[in-house]
């Protein structure tokens, strides 16, 4: 009912403008109705947006918190714990993944500018004999945000970015090679929930679907002689103060 409210000021106004060829309403000042201003002092229509959600409220963490996350123990005995770290500003800055306590993949994000949009990244992969590094220079030509969220509504954000190869050992990859990339990441926020991370309740946190054009994820359909991949959502949870708590098989289990 509260959604109406605008517009029956806005029919109100134009009932009165429109009553007569020669008849006006000048309002100096805000328009309210009930207390709650509707049209403010230039014109502009004030929606209501209580029930609309800032992800960057539930992405971030508190400054410099450290949450791991921890899978369950797979048939091969092998138990994966997943770390992110954030900055004094409450933002991620690196993944880690452990397997046995192994670290054997992670991705730093540093030296982040915002004129021009650029920021340094590093990436070690150790699945093999030996760990490969790679640092990375990416600048965007954008980096959009999510939109403020309803539940129910599908959104997206994307990067459009040049990626410079700075250093690595991997013989694979060219030093200095510069790549064209685009990526999109989109989600759903599904509802509104509490979370459970050892004897802490964390009560402020939501459900999502989410998906990306860089992951890998997928099922195979098939239509008679026809096959074809398709990304497949994953259900993931993050929390105000403590960013992301669970994703895939990973449940947050600590923070410092």
């Amino acid at each position: 009912m509260t959604k109406l409210f605008p517009l029956s000021a806005i029919a109100l106004l134009t009932g009165l403008s429109t009553a007569a060829s020669a008849a006006s309403l000048d309002v100096h000042g805000e328009i309210k109705i009930n207390g709650k201003t509707v049209i403010d002092d230039k014109g502009n229509l004030i929606q209501d947006q209580s029930d609309l959600i800032n992800i960057d409220d539930y992405a971030n963490a508190t400054p410099n918190r450290v949450v791991t996350l921890a899978a369950p123990v797979d048939e091969n005995g092998i138990a994966s714990t997943y770390k992110i770290s954030y900055d004094e500003t409450g933002r991620e800055y690196k993944e880690e993944e452990f397997s046995n306590e192994k670290l054997v993949w992670s991705t730093t994000w540093e030296d982040r500018t915002t004129s021009p949009l650029a920021h340094k990244r590093t990436v070690l992969s150790d699945w093999g004999e030996a760990p490969i590094i790679t640092t990375y220079k990416n600048e965007f030509t954008t980096s959009s945000s999510y939109p403020l969220a309803q539940i129910g509504v599908s959104m997206s954000r994307a990067d459009i970015y040049t990626s410079t190869v700075l250093s690595t050992n991997d013989p694979k990859i060219e030093v200095g090679k510069i790549t064209n990339k685009s990526d999109y990441q989109k989600l759903t926020v599904i509802d509104k929930t509490s979370f459970k991370m050892g004897d802490t309740t964390v009560e402020d946190c939501i459900i999502v679907t989410y998906n990306a054009s860089w992951r890998n994820h997928a099922i195979q359909l098939e239509w008679g002689a026809i096959k074809t991949l398709q990304l497949v959502d994953e259900f993931r949870t993050f929390c105000k103060g403590y960013g992301l708590v669970q994703f895939g098989n990973f449940t947050a289990q600590s923070a410092e």
